[in-house]
């Protein structure tokens, strides 16, 4: 996995697994591209557990390049109660959906 920081994504919060999260900035993308790892913590708790946020793509989308990431975080959205990270590079939109955590 290769890490990076995305600044504009740190410091947003989302629901889910009925606790609120708030994103660091810290992302780690899969060998190939269809993973993003984003760490987080639980503010609506004092201890505040940490945790990775794992986002991947449906369908065999097409992915980032791991291996020139960059700073292409758009939006964080939300369908329903599906959470979305959104990402833009040079012409292409990248949809990874929220699909569960892993606390550290």
């Amino acid at each position: 996995m290769d890490e990076t920081q995305w600044p504009e994504l740190a410091g947003r919060k989302l629901e889910y697994g009925d606790h609120t999260w708030e994103i660091t900035g810290t992302v780690e993308v899969g060998e190939i591209g269809d993973v993003l790892s984003v760490r987080a913590k639980q503010v609506d708790d004092v201890r505040q557990p940490k945790a990775s946020l794992r986002f991947g793509l449906r369908d065999g989308s097409s992915s980032l390049n791991p291996g020139n990431l960059g700073n292409h975080f758009d939006s964080l959205e939300r369908a329903g109660e599906t959470h979305l990270l959104v990402v833009k590079k040079e012409g292409r939109t990248y949809r990874y959906e929220l699909q569960g955590l892993e606390y550290e």
